[in-house]
């Protein structure tokens, strides 16, 4: 089975390393050449922590395109701000009925399906793995998922496409739609308190903001933050599980299996430097809360956590992610209530 993965950094090699190391023949693409040479030279790559393997990888490129195609399966552990240029550079690869599977997507399956239109694009709630590169052909991971949510637009394809990527992550379980596994992404209730009521340490210089700044007053933000997450699923018709962040704080199943947070204590790879344009809120925040408040205006739900994370982060970075996020009104998608938007995922 020939599997591409279209990534940029951590999340990307830990899947090609995972994935590889099970026997499957990878094609890995990678944008910074110099970042990653010894990969590069050797298409050797090994993973260290929660998992261990090492693997040689049929490719190491910097070809989307070449990647993807004819590929089995298109994997894209890709910041979500980056789903859209991933989606054009394959555009002429790929081929109608082939699967594609962004991890997490924050509702870029249906974004990615549009521009790629006969395709059948997946996304996931939570990106496999917990990583940090750890050298240029080496990543070392804190957490590996247990349970995958995913969803596929259209959603009809569900079947199809999840007979195939359980092929490769036997733990993905199958959600309603993409928006669905949109909203049980997360990340924007996790991150955006740890980093935003941590700005002062952050500013100094490395900290880990998964073990010196999850303090109790931040969980209690991080569980009122994820409270309007589950009612935004509730309001648009989605069963649960709804797989609450505080299940994860108190060593409950969760996406990454019971224990999970002591895990993190234990092996954290975050302690690091992190510039306020991170992923943490150039993709938690700008993309996936700026969606969470779209939603909250469309269904008439107030959306106050997530408002008020817009508006810190905006001030910030200088930049107003309530007019420049993934927003339903940039997705053309704004007016409809639940049920019609639903059905535009069919």
């Amino acid at each position: 089975m020939r599997i591409a993965v279209l990534g940029g950094g951590h999340g990307a090699l830990a899947t090609a390393a995972d994935v590889a190391g099970r026997g499957f023949q990878v094609r890995l693409v990678l944008r910074n050449q110099a970042r990653f040479e010894a990969l590069f030279r050797t298409r050797h790559i090994r993973i260290t922590g929660a998992l261990e393997a090492e693997a040689e990888l049929a490719e190491v490129t910097t070809d989307h395109a070449a990647a993807a195609r004819g590929a089995d399966l298109v994997l894209v552990p890709l910041p979500a701000y980056a789903q859209e240029a991933v989606a054009t550079a394959i555009k002429e690869a790929v081929t109608p009925g082939q699967v594609i599977c962004l991890m997490p997507g924050t509702f870029g399956a249906y974004v990615a399906g549009r521009l790629l239109p006969g395709t059948i694009v997946a996304e996931t709630a939570t990106l496999p793995y917990g990583a940090r590169q750890s050298g240029e052909d080496s990543v070392a991971t804190a957490l590996h998922a247990t349970h995958l949510p995913t969803g596929v637009y259209p959603a009809r394809e569900t079947e199809r496409a999840l007979e195939l990527i359980k092929l490769v992550y036997p733990q993905a379980e199958p959600v309603e739609d993409v928006l669905s596994a949109a909203l049980l992404n997360s990340n924007g209730s996790l991150h955006a308190p740890l980093v935003i009521l941590n700005a002062g340490p952050i500013d100094r210089g490395p900290y880990d903001i998964h073990v010196e700044g999850t303090t109790a007053a931040v969980k209690r933000v991080i569980e009122s933050t994820d409270a309007e997450r589950i009612a935004l699923r509730e309001r648009l018709g989605y069963g649960p599980p709804h797989w609450p962040l505080m299940d994860y704080y108190s060593d409950a199943d969760w996406f990454y299996g019971p224990g999970a947070f002591t895990g993190v204590q234990r092996r954290s790879v975050w302690r690091e430097h992190l510039p306020f344009e991170h992923r943490y809120i150039t993709e938690d925040v700008a993309i996936g809360l700026a969606l969470w408040a779209s939603l909250g205006r469309s269904v008439g739900m107030p959306t106050p956590m997530a408002d008020a994370f817009l508006a810190l982060a905006s001030a910030i970075n200088q930049v107003d992610y309530s007019r420049t996020g993934r927003t339903l009104e940039s997705l053309g998608l704004a007016g409809l209530d639940a049920s019609d938007l639903r059905a535009r995922l069919l």
